[in-house]
C-alpha cells in the first residue's frame, strides 16, 4: 500500500440483534483489519483481541515474493522449496481465529506493497517456470495455503502493472481454490483488465482511501470496475489519520453515495502504536455501525419485554431498548441488570449475532460485561456469548457481534452483570439477527 514502507460488535452483539449489524439480516457489513508483524509475533493474545474486535476479516500483511519464488511474511521467512518454514505455532495461531466465539469469518493473505519487487518477481518466474503444480510458485503458494488456512491472496500490486502475469497468478492461486482480492489506489485501468480477465474469482475490491489513494471516490471506482468497492482508511497516528468517529463518519457517507456494504482499517500496528486514539474494537464498530441500519431486519418485532427492574423513567421503559431507535433508551437505576426478549405467538427463531447501542450521555452507565441467553420456557437458560470489558467509544454507537447457534429459542436475554462504573445501567437499542 502506497506509503506502507514509511509507516511501520458490532460482530458481537449482531447475536442479540440489538443494533443492526447490516443495513439487512442478509447483507452484513464486512469489515477488514491490516496488520503486520503483531499478526506473527502476538500469539495467542493478539488472537484473541482479533477475535472479540468485531471485525469479520483479518489481513495479513504482507508476503513477498523473492526472485528464488521463497516467501516471506515482511521479513520473517515462512515458506521455502514447497514447504512451510515459519513459526510453528502460527498456523494453530490462525486457526483459532475462526474458532467460536468470534466475529472473524475469512483470512487474507496481502501480496506486494508500495516500493518492492513482489510482482516483478512473479513476473520473472511465471516465464521462467509457469504455474502448473511443478513451478516454485505453486509448490510455495499451495504449502502456504495449507499451513495457514487461508481463504483469499490479495494483490496489493504497486510495483509493475503487468496484466498478463498478475491474471497467469491468479489463475494459478484461483486452481487451489483461493479467492481473489484486489487492492488499488491507482492505475484503474490495469485493475480492470485483470479483474475481467479473472472473472469471478475476484470476490472483493479492497480501495485505499489515503496516502497515494487519498482523493479516491469509491462510487466512481465501483462504476469503472463493476463491483462495489470495499473503501479503507488509515488510523490515527501522530502524523495523521482518522478516529473512529472519523472513520463511521466516512463510511456512512460512502454508504449513501456508494452503496458500500464493507471497509477496512490500515492497520493493526499502528493502532497499536498510538493506544488513545482507539481500539481494534473502536474501529470496527466504526464501520459496522456506519453500515447497518437499525431496526432493518431485526427479529424484534411484534413480542415481549421483559427486565430485571422496574421503576425506569417514563418514556425510558424497557420497550425502549427495541424500538429501532437509538434516540431513546432503556434505563434503570442499578449498575446492574437483564433485559429480554420474546417472541409473539410462540414462534422461536435461531439467532447468530445481535448488536448493542449506546444512549446518548454518560458512558458510566453503558454495560461493560454481559452474557447472551437463550430459552424456550424463560426458566432454563443456554449461555450462547459472553462478553467482558467492552467500552463504547462514543454515543449511539452500535456494537455487533456474531456468534455459533444452531438451536432456535423463543427467547433471548442480555444479562448485564457490570456496567461502566455508573449508578445507573442504560442501552439505546438491542438488535437480534439470524
Amino acid at each position: 500500500m502506497k506509503g506502507k514502507a514509511f509507516k511501520a460488535l458490532m460482530s458481537c452483539l449482531l447475536l442479540l440483534g440489538l443494533l443492526p449489524w447490516s443495513a439487512s439480516a442478509e447483507t452484513a457489513p464486512e469489515s477488514v483489519i491490516y496488520g503486520g508483524g503483531p499478526f506473527y509475533a502476538g500469539g495467542t493474545d493478539t488472537m484473541n483481541t482479533l477475535k472479540a474486535s468485531g471485525f469479520t476479516t483479518v489481513m495479513l500483511w504482507t508476503i513477498h515474493v523473492n526472485s528464488n519464488g521463497d516467501l516471506v511474511y515482511n521479513d520473517q521467512p515462512v515458506v521455502s522449496n514447497g514447504s512451510y518454514i515459519g513459526k510453528a505455532s502460527w498456523p494453530a495461531e490462525l486457526a483459532s481465529l475462526k474458532q467460536a466465539p468470534t466475529s472473524v469469518k475469512r483470512l487474507e493473505i496481502s501480496v506486494g506493497s508500495w516500493g518492492v519487487s513482489d510482482f516483478q518477481n512473479i513476473k520473472n518466474l511465471v516465464a521462467s517456470q509457469g504455474t502448473g503444480t511443478g513451478s516454485i510458485l505453486y509448490k510455495n503458494f499451495a504449502a502456504l495455503k495449507s499451513a495457514l488456512g487461508v481463504d483469499a491472496v490479495s494483490f496489493d500490486n504497486e510495483d509493475l502493472y503487468d496484466v498478463n502475469s498478475a491474471v497467469a497468478f491468479g489463475k494459478m492461486l484461483s486452481g487451489m481454490g483461493l479467492k481473489i482480492t484486489l487492492c488499488p489506489y491507482t492505475n484503474v485501468s490495469y485493475w480492470q483488465s485483470v479483474k475481467s480477465q479473472l472473472g469471478s474469482s475476484v470476490d472483493r475490491v479492497y480501495l485505499q482511501v489515503y496516502d497515494g489513494g487519498a482523493g479516491n471516490d469509491p462510487a466512481a471506482w465501483s462504476s469503472q470496475l463493476g463491483m462495489t468497492v470495499m473503501p479503507g482508511l488509515d488510523s490515527q497516528t501522530s502524523s495523521g489519520g482518522n478516529t473512529p468517529a472519523q472513520v463511521n463518519s466516512r463510511m456512512s457517507a460512502w454508504k449513501s453515495s456508494a452503496g458500500i456494504q464493507g471497509g477496512f482499517i490500515w492497520y493493526y500496528d499502528a493502532i497499536l502504536n498510538n493506544p488513545a486514539g482507539g481500539s481494534a474494537e473502536d474501529y470496527a464498530a466504526a464501520i459496522n455501525s456506519a453500515l447497518s441500519e437499525p431496526a432493518n431486519g431485526s427479529l424484534t418485532t411484534g413480542g415481549t419485554v421483559s427486565a430485571s427492574a422496574m421503576g425506569s423513567p417514563s418514556g425510558e421503559e424497557k420497550e425502549k431498548a427495541f424500538d429501532g431507535s437509538s434516540s431513546t433508551k432503556w434505563l434503570i437505576f442499578t449498575n446492574a441488570g437483564w433485559i429480554q426478549y420474546q417472541f409473539g405467538g410462540g414462534a422461536s427463531h435461531i439467532a447468530t449475532s445481535y448488536s448493542v447501542t449506546s444512549a446518548n450521555d454518560f458512558p458510566a452507565r453503558d454495560p461493560k460485561n454481559w452474557s447472551l441467553q437463550g430459552s424456550n420456557n424463560g426458566t432454563s437458560w443456554t449461555t450462547l456469548d459472553t462478553r467482558t470489558g467492552q467500552t463504547f467509544a462514543s454515543r449511539f454507537l452500535t456494537k455487533t457481534y456474531t456468534f455459533s447457534n444452531t438451536s432456535a429459542y423463543s427467547y433471548y436475554r442480555l444479562n448485564v452483570t457490570a456496567n461502566n462504573g455508573g449508578a445507573e445501567l442504560q442501552i439505546a437499542e438491542i438488535g437480534l439477527y439470524p
